[in-house]
């Protein structure tokens, strides 16, 4: 008897073994896909050294190295607000910015739901997110929507005296992580 090499099951051991790298590619992908995204994601713990209160009742504490621009301004669609941004110029490529309005419950029908529809309007397509955060004696609302490579954070701050803090904020980085910390710092004085 002859030892003839069939050429079908050559090629299906080379299919075989094919898939199976293919496979462990993709499970690899998947796997650095999850530590990637934890990375991204994981929550950072605030370190602030300063606290500001400003003109509207609004106090926060910050980290002066992170926000150096801490003042009241006078933003087009919220009105009187306290701005913290990490730079002067929004040119600067790490630029962040948070406004917080004070109102109650009666300033906004929806504050959300109008911000994220100003957005889809301005930018097309956004994809809010719920966003889980937390502050001592309120009720937070909040999301997150991705628009394109910028992150921005909306929240609603509602206290049980009725007084409510209205939150946008905009970051082009890839963690929001410095918005999350300086949003759970805010309180009343």
């Amino acid at each position: 008897m002859s030892k003839d090499i069939n050429p079908q099951d050559s090629a299906q051991q080379r299919s075989s073994k094919l898939l199976l790298a293919m496979g462990v590619v993709v499970v690899l992908g998947v796997l650095a896909y999850f530590v990637l995204t934890l990375v991204v994601n994981r929550r950072m713990p605030a370190n602030p050294d300063t606290r500001y209160t400003a003109e509207n009742g609004v106090s926060v504490y910050y980290e002066c190295d992170l926000w150096p621009v801490c003042q009241m301004t006078e933003d087009a669609t919220l009105g009187r607000a306290l701005e913290l941004a990490s730079a002067a110029d929004s040119d600067d490529g790490n630029y962040q910015v948070v406004l917080f309005q004070r109102g109650d419950t009666s300033t906004y029908a929806d504050f959300i739901g109008q911000s994220e529809s100003d957005l889809k309007t301005a930018y097309g397509v956004i994809s809010p997110l719920k966003v889980n955060l937390s502050i001592e004696g309120a009720t937070v609302t909040a999301v997150r929507c991705d628009i394109q490579a910028y992150y921005a954070v909306l929240a609603t701050i509602q206290y049980d005296s009725g007084d409510v803090i209205y939150v946008s904020g905009l970051t082009k980085l890839a963690s929001i992580n410095d918005i999350v910390n300086l949003v759970e710092s805010v309180s009343l004085s």
